[in-house]
């Protein structure tokens, strides 16, 4: 996905970029995505001579959108199932609640996991500058 936004504030690497509203936002559902204008946190990988005010071209990986959401949503889901199959066969109950149990303990394992891993890959996960446009 790529946007065009303004640089606002440049700190070393990063640089964050105040990204408008487009014609299809108005009647988008949500409402709240881009509410008058958002800012987001962009990294300069090509070192691009920059300064506030200026407009940029952003892109956010498709890639890096679909590893994040494996990490904080996927794998605890998949926990959450895992979970409630092993409290099935390891306890053996009348009743579901150490199923439960074990789905949940192993849900918030796996999003401690999925948050620690995506701390860890923090600057992957940024969306990157491409280039520097005549104006927005």
């Amino acid at each position: 996905m790529r946007e065009l936004g303004i640089v606002k504030n440049i700190e070393d690497k990063i640089v964050v970029v105040g990204i408008e509203m487009h014609e299809g936002c108005e009647s988008c559902m949500n409402g709240t995505c881009k509410s008058g204008r958002s800012s987001l946190k962009t990294l300069n990988i090509q070192n691009l001579a920059l300064k506030p005010g200026d407009a940029v071209e952003i892109e956010v990986k498709t890639i890096e959108q679909a590893k994040g959401a494996f990490w904080i949503l996927g794998l605890p889901l998949a926990a959450l199932f895992a979970g409630y199959g092993l409290g099935v066969l390891l306890f053996r109950a009348p009743t579901e609640g150490p199923a439960v149990a074990s789905a949940g303990a192993l849900f918030l394992i796996a999003l401690g996991i999925g948050t620690l891993v995506q701390k860890r890959r923090k600057f992957d996960s940024f969306p990157v500058l491409l280039r520097k446009v005549d104006s927005v």
